[in-house]
């Protein structure tokens, strides 16, 4: 469903995640998170989190999205990504999975995991 990787997308603009409007509009207020560091968050933890991150040119590039019906109104978006700063380099290799349900107005992300993995080639 290219909303939910329009969403997902949005959630990894740093204007986005320093807007309190933007955050509660994508992510449902039971969210929970695993994240890539192995750190458990909830949508209070992860509103402190994203504001208090810095600007950066660093960016997330995401790829290989593939989206799987759960429910009617719950989807599993499956996708990888990887931090590339602005000379190129890379790190923090992930796959990733977001379950996003419909709230009867709006998609909203409910839980996100992220999982270290291997080096993969961007596309």
């Amino acid at each position: 469903m290219d909303i939910l990787i329009e969403q997902e997308i949005e959630l990894h603009q740093y204007e986005i995640r320093q807007s309190l409007s933007d955050i509660e509009r994508l992510i449902h207020p039971s969210f929970s998170e695993v994240g890539i560091s192995g750190d458990s968050y909830d949508f209070a933890s992860i509103i402190e989190l994203m504001k208090s991150e810095e600007p950066s040119e660093v960016r997330i590039h995401s790829q290989n999205y593939e989206c799987v019906q759960l429910e009617p109104s719950v989807q599993l978006l499956k996708y990888e990504s990887v931090i590339v700063t602005p000379s190129g380099e890379t790190s923090d290799y992930a796959k990733r999975c977001s379950i996003w349900a419909f709230n009867g107005s709006r998609w909203q992300l409910k839980f996100h995991q992220g999982t270290p993995c291997p080096m993969f080639e961007l596309v």
